[in-house]
């Protein structure tokens, strides 16, 4: 499991994995309103059917409302130092919600989002996976970005972690 997942309290296993994919909550309202009464040919009152109305909604839950909204605090911060940010984020592209909300949690979220922008195969990638090996992914890209620089043109994730790890890997001394 994602070690960034909030699961609030569950009875079982069961009810924990399935919480890790559940940010969003489902609310139900039913609303019964009473009718006027009928009148019938003989003059006779009956009492109409009653109006019923069952109204449903998906809704983010508490927490991913509370990390949309430091994530939104976080990109505005970043923006200064990267100006085209919403230019280079904002392309067309597809993640599983899994990996979206994993974005929003992580501390550099804003960077995973920008690192998504230049590499497309990583973000095909998260789609083929499942819910939560797509979080752990993000997960990783989170660790590897904090080791490295954000790369400025377009390279697929496994050359970048390479030069990544060639600049972390300590240098031998020739003698």
């Amino acid at each position: 499991m994602a070690r960034n997942l909030k699961i609030d309290s569950t009875d079982s296993k069961a009810q924990r994995d399935l919480a890790t994919f559940a940010p969003y909550s489902s609310v139900s309202v039913t609303v019964t309103a009473a009718r006027q009464p009928v009148r019938t040919k003989d003059g006779g009152t009956e009492r109409a059917p009653e109006d019923v109305q069952n109204l449903s909604a998906v809704v983010p839950s508490r927490e991913l409302t509370q990390n949309a909204a430091e994530y939104d605090r976080r990109v505005q911060e970043f923006k200064k130092q990267q100006p085209n940010f919403s230019a280079l984020v904002n392309q067309p592209t597809e993640i599983p919600v899994s990996a979206l909300d994993q974005i929003l949690r992580m501390r550099n979220g804003q960077e995973i989002a920008l690192f998504l922008s230049f590499a497309p195969e990583v973000c095909s990638a998260l789609c083929k996976m499942d819910p939560v090996r797509a979080a752990e992914t993000i997960e990783n890209i989170s660790d590897d970005l904090n080791w490295g620089n954000i790369p400025t043109e377009r390279v697929s994730y496994p050359v970048w972690k390479d030069a990544r790890n060639r600049e972390k890997a300590p240098r031998t001394r020739k003698r």
